[in-house]
């Protein structure tokens, strides 16, 4: 992409959210609070629900997948509905949800938009709508708010006019954390439960023919290496670090493969001729085949960012690479990746460490799993023939 278009794109970002906040903002001054309510939600009857979470980037959609896992757990027989944006409907499928609506996020289009989405919802008369974005997003406080819904769930803070019950703010910082804290303080089951994808065996092989044909064919661990990250905010690791990684890496008999993603488009040319066949370098703007392309990877690395939590949710091993002391907030838990953060400046010795070390305890894991089946099938066996005898 280039300057003018950059500069383009992020002053029709700026435009969109600034619309939206005027709208909601007004709104927020011209309605009143709604009365608070109460509910034991284990013994009341629940059919139809509506998850929401108006937050468009693909991190934040990959996060909220916990509330549906832990929504439909409560409730396995209700309707269950979610409102996102685009890419969550894409990255949702196989999930337990019974209909997905897109938010719009464009102006002028959400001028209309939501007055379209809202009197579909209001149709359907749900019992229960929750705001899963934390009431962080005024626009989603205001679809649950005027969703007519018998119980309208968020917590409490700037937004929370339009819900008729209010939820403390749960302790915990983590997004990761965040979801189960909040269905608990609803009185409802919430075992661990972390963000989930869930990939077709036909979508992670094509993906994996799709490497095959790129790679050398040797049987060097596969590393997925995404090079994105929101450069605004300060969450993108220079480009010739990544390009000295992938190199290093290669080096020491790994094969590296370098994903691009759509807003940094304009790094492919640079990455694939600095790296030449050895390394594949990809750009794949479609969510689910990209996210099938991560699952054949034994470990994949990036900066903070929506791939990194993409990854986690497909249970591949990852390094998170922060710049800013926010892996509290953001960062995934130890059971998902390793974060790896220096307030002098993260190194590549540092990254390249970090791989080493889960690979091999990737590896040590395999190992184990391997041995204690071996394990159950010999017990079994020697039991079949005891019986037998």
């Amino acid at each position: 992409m280039t300057v003018a278009g950059e500069t383009k794109k992020a002053f029709r970002y700026r435009l969109d959210r600034a619309t939206r906040g005027c709208v909601m903002r007004v709104m927020n001054w011209l309605t009143p609070a709604a009365p608070e309510q109460r509910a034991d939600f284990r013994q009341t009857e629940i059919q139809r629900i509506l998850l929401v979470r108006s937050l468009f980037r693909m991190g934040d959609s990959i996060l909220a997948t916990a509330a549906i896992v832990l929504f439909r757990k409560n409730f396995p027989a209700a309707r269950i509905d979610f409102v996102g944006p685009r890419i969550s409907k894409t990255l949702f499928r196989n999930l337990p949800i019974d209909h997905h609506y897109e938010a719009a996020r464009s102006f002028p289009k959400v001028c209309w938009s939501y007055l379209a989405l809202l009197k579909r919802i209001r149709k359907t008369k749900y019992d229960l709508a929750v705001d899963v974005s934390g009431s962080s997003a005024a626009l989603g406080s205001f679809i649950v708010g005027f969703s007519a819904a018998r119980f309208r769930v968020g917590l409490k803070g700037q937004w929370d006019r339009w819900f008729n019950i209010r939820l403390v703010r749960p302790p915990s910082l983590n997004k990761y954390s965040a979801l189960p804290e909040l269905v608990r303080s609803m009185g409802l089951e919430s075992p661990p439960v972390y963000p989930t994808l869930i990939l077709s065996a036909e979508e992670i092989a094509r993906a994996g023919r799709r490497i095959q044909a790129l790679i050398t064919g040797d049987a060097a661990p596969i590393l997925g290496i995404f090079v994105g990250g929101r450069k605004a905010r300060g969450k993108r690791w220079a480009k010739e670090n990544f390009l000295e990684l992938a190199r290093r890496l290669r080096a020491e008999g790994m094969q590296p493969i370098v994903f691009i993603g759509p807003e940094e488009s304009d790094l492919l040319g640079y990455f694939s001729d600095a790296l030449g066949p050895g390394v594949p370098v990809l750009l794949e703007p479609d969510a689910r085949a990209f996210a099938a392309l991560v699952a054949n990877c034994s470990l994949f690395v990036g900066c903070d960012s929506g791939p990194v939590h993409l990854a986690c949710a497909i249970r591949v091993r990852t390094v998170a690479i922060f710049l800013q002391a926010n892996f509290d907030h953001w960062g995934p838990p130890a059971e998902l990746g390793r974060v790896v953060f220096d307030p002098h400046g993260v190194s590549v010795d540092l990254v390249v460490d970090a791989c080493h070390d889960e690979l091999r305890a990737s590896l040590s894991a395999k190992v184990n799993h391997v041995a204690a089946s071996d394990h159950v099938q010999s017990s079994a066996s020697s039991s079949k023939l005891r019986t037998s005898s």
